[in-house]
């Protein structure tokens, strides 16, 4: 008959579980009872048709060709096979008795499904017993219907119902025996095509017959038309196979393309190189590095992967694919050896290749058990399979170098964010997530963390165990915090620890004390005990600032306000910082205004207490800005400290003030000058050059000039100091101590200081008739220095009471409010011209209305 056959590969015993195949082996048997009882009921002494007969070997024949060259038609995995089986069929219930024409239909197509379709005898027991029961109901409708009488126009109807019914009964067989085998039932597609393509041979059959009732020549011209009809097809067939070919090549490129993009590249080639191929079974060999091969296949849409042993059958079949360097068919050549390392594969036939790289293998391809079986690998699907294979390696082997690339990138992007040495993150992954919690309105506090001392250990025990010490440091680190908490390492022996949902200063101290007390606890480093200590600077957001520089640089001030206090810990305060975006704005503005010429020098006299005559006065820096209008010295000059700017400063006050001395001077006013040097001053080796040359620049001689240094900055560096001050006297200026007594260790370095003056702080003399101690010390030190022979001048005098007691004990000279604030140079040079016309040797209690008013 015309309907399908069972030519699926999943039907064959191979590989496949026992009880779908008992199932179908129950239909065979059952189909073969039926075919049997229905022979012996009602074939058993029918007798043909009385027109003629043809020989029963005529119609073998015709069975067998017709079951040798069906007719193929391929839709992606399936397979379906229409033979032209109604023919003879139709023929031979017109020309042969029922018997014959049973034995001639049956043997002949099952002749034709061993020796020419090479069908598995499981197969072949289900299509013989589908075979003859689909014959036996064939003969049984046709003598129903009447067809076994005179030939003619009559009877055809009983031979169309006779092959269609045959047909629906095939059918029914192949379904069932489909539905056994998968579990579920399942109606097939192709079935109303079998039906047609029945009807269609059935019609052929009918019109032979008639021709050998009219002209039995006839019937050789209507096999040439169907010969003819038949090699078209199988032509138009082939071409249309390759035409389908080459447009699923073109999918699978696209679709190789696309899976480039994601990490579906394997499967995608094994799901589409297995439709593409019509196989059942598609596997990858893919080796590493070390030579190990994996075997990689695709099972129910997901990836498998095994280990491949070095001795066993996928060795095998991978080395014969490396050996033949191109696609290979197999069994091959050597077909023992092939069939068997097949058969431990559970497969009856393959083809493999292996997938070449652009400057290497990549893997080894392989499919596996040709769907349907109408008919196995051949040369030209070895041809395919090698055009298929070329696109594979090329995908393969650019989805390797995405993802090594993507590896790298993903390597350089732990590098960029993590610390190399400890693993920990590093600034930019700390600042990062510092950012991301403070966009999400999170509290958060940063803790600044720096080992003390750490070059001592650098020093004495090598960078190498530093760097030991370190990755110890931050595991300690990283088991102090909490889930959630964040410790990064900045560089060098610097961390910073993120503590998000503190907000808390006191709770970011406590937590910040912990952490030292924890790096307190001993290290082992290269069998030395090392103890660790650290200094920790916090801050807290948003108390502290609210976005990620802020709070880090206030971080930095806090941790060195912890270093200068030894504290060990300190949060952040506003009034200790120097480095606020307002003090870089002043930098640039003083800069300008010293180079511009714009701070100005006021003069505050000093007078001799004995006779109330001036004899010098104090040049004092004054700064108003035209926008923030006075600026005080407090505020301005250490930002020079700070910046380098203190060397313009000084150079800039010390020639105005020697500019208007030297004025003065001219006028008969023969005044001594005092200006403030700071301490970064006195480290500066070219001062006492500047200081000759200003000197010689202004005509003022150098015994007119006094520079006041306090004892602070003389103990910060006392070596470099001295040396500064020797060369200072060595210019011959006078050299003075201001703020005397606030300071330390004045009195055991004073004997060694080369001054001429010192100045009693304004905080002793205010009060000194208040307080008896305050008294005593302005009495000791002028004592002092009476004994020593220094000059002594008292600061802050605005009490004529004071100036009185004051000149009693012996004091040289007297500054302060009493006698005038500091004024611009305008205008003391008139109070100068105003005094030298009038009683120059007037007392103390005359001067204060003159100078004041």
């Amino acid at each position: 008959m015309d309907g399908p056959h069972v030519d699926r590969s999943h039907l064959d015993v191979a590989g496949v579980m026992r009880s779908p195949v008992a199932r179908v082996w129950v239909l065979t048997a059952a189909a073969g009872a039926v075919a049997l009882a229905l022979t012996l009921r009602f074939i058993t002494g029918l007798t043909g048709a009385s027109a003629f007969e043809l020989s029963p070997w005529l119609l073998l024949v015709a069975f067998a060709m017709a079951e040798a060259y069906p007719i193929h038609v391929e839709h992606r995995r399936e397979a379906i096979s229409f033979s032209l089986s109604a023919i003879p069929l139709a023929i031979g219930l017109f020309t042969v008795d029922p018997m014959p024409l049973l034995a001639a239909a049956v043997l002949g197509s099952t002749i034709a499904l061993a020796v020419t379709r090479h069908q598995a005898p499981f197969k072949i027991f289900l299509n013989t017993s589908q075979l003859w029961l689909s014959t036996v109901v064939a003969l049984v409708v046709f003598h129903v219907l009447g067809g076994a009488s005179e030939p003619g126009l009559a009877t055809w109807p009983a031979a169309f119902a006779a092959t269609v019914v045959a047909d629906a009964v095939q059918a029914a067989v192949v379904t069932t025996a489909i539905s056994l085998y998968q579990g579920r039932w399942e109606v097939e597609s192709w079935q109303a095509a079998a039906f047609v393509a029945t009807a269609v041979n059935t019609a052929v059959g009918v019109a032979a017959v008639v021709l050998l009732g009219v002209e039995p020549f006839g019937v050789v011209l209507l096999g040439v038309v169907v010969v003819v009809l038949l090699f078209s097809y199988r032509a138009l067939n082939a071409l249309r196979d390759r035409h389908g070919d080459l447009e699923r090549l073109f999918d699978f490129t696209g679709a190789m393309g696309v899976a480039g993009l994601g990490d579906r590249v394997v499967a995608t080639v094994l799901e589409k190189v297995g439709e593409l191929m019509h196989s059942e079974r598609a596997w990858l060999y893919l080796g590493d590095a070390d030579g190990d091969v994996r075997r990689v296949e695709l099972v129910d849409g997901e990836l498998r992967t095994t280990d491949v042993e070095r001795v066993g059958a996928d060795a095998r079949l991978h080395a014969v694919a490396l050996r033949a360097g191109e696609a290979v068919l197999l069994p091959g050549a050597d077909v023992a050896a092939g069939v068997d390392t097949l058969d431990r594969l559970g497969v009856s036939e393959a083809m493999a290749t292996p997938l070449l790289g652009s400057s290497s293998v990549v893997g080894v391809l392989v499919v596996a058990e040709r769907s349907g079986e109408v008919r196995p690998f051949a040369a030209h699907d070895l041809r395919l399979f090698g055009t298929v294979a070329n696109h594979a390696g090329v995908s393969l082997e650019n989805h390797r170098l995405f993802d090594g690339l993507r590896d790298q990138a993903a390597l350089n992007a732990h590098q960029a964010l993590h610390d190399a040495l400890t693993g920990l993150p590093n600034r930019a992954m700390f600042t990062e997530r510092l950012a991301e919690t403070l966009d999400r309105d999170i509290p958060v506090a940063v803790l600044l963390l720096d080992l003390d001392r750490f070059k001592e250990v650098n020093d004495a025990l090598g960078h190498h165990h530093g760097d030991e010490l370190l990755q110890d440091v931050a595991g300690r680190l990283g088991s102090a915090l909490r889930g959630g908490d964040l410790v990064a390492r900045l560089g060098g022996d610097e961390f910073a620890v993120l503590l998000p949902g503190v907000a808390a200063v006191d709770a970011a101290v406590d937590r910040a004390r912990a952490l030292v007390a924890v790096l307190e606890r001993p290290f082992a480093v290269a069998d030395v005990s090392v103890s660790v200590e650290a200094s920790v600077g916090v801050v807290v957001a948003p108390r502290h600032g609210t976005d990620a520089s802020t709070l880090m640089q206030r971080a930095d001030v806090a941790l060195y306000d912890a270093k200068a206090y030894q504290s060990g810990v300190e949060s952040y305060d506003a009034s200790r910082d120097s480095h606020t975006a307002g003090r870089l704005a002043l930098v640039a503005e003083l800069q300008a205004a010293i180079a511009a010429g714009d701070l100005d020098v006021h003069f505050q006299p000093q007078l001799r207490l004995a006779t109330g005559a001036v004899e010098g006065v104090e040049a004092l820096v004054r700064w108003t800005h035209p926008v923030r209008g006075p600026i005080p010295p407090d505020e301005f000059v250490p930002v020079a400290e700070q910046t380098g700017l203190i060397r313009p400063l000084t150079l800039h006050v010390l020639e105005r003030a020697l500019s208007h001395v030297a004025n003065w001077r001219t006028e008969g006013h023969a005044l001594r000058v005092s200006v403030n040097l700071s301490a970064r001053s006195l480290l500066q080796e070219t001062l006492a050059d500047d200081v000759a040359e200003l000197l010689a620049r202004t005509g003022v001689p150098a015994d007119a000039l006094c520079l006041e240094i306090t004892e602070t900055s003389l103990m910060a560096h006392p070596g470099r100091t001295l040396a500064t001050l020797e060369r200072l006297r060595a210019v011959g200026v006078s050299l003075a101590i201001d703020d005397f007594g606030t300071g330390y260790s004045s009195l055991a370095h004073l004997k060694r200081l080369p001054v001429q003056e010192i100045k009693v702080d304004k905080s002793f003399v205010c009060s000194m008739l208040d307080d008896a101690s305050d008294e005593a010390i302005v009495r000791s030190v002028i004592e002092l220095a009476r004994n020593l022979g220094i000059r002594v001048v008292a600061e802050g005098v605005e009490d004529q009471t004071v100036a009185a007691a004051l000149a009693r004990a012996g004091c040289h000279l007297g500054q302060g409010y009493l006698f005038s604030k500091p004024v611009p140079a305008v205008r003391f040079g008139g109070w100068l011209r105003s005094r030298s016309r009038g009683e120059t040797d007037a007392k103390v209690v005359s001067l204060r209305p003159s100078i004041a008013g």
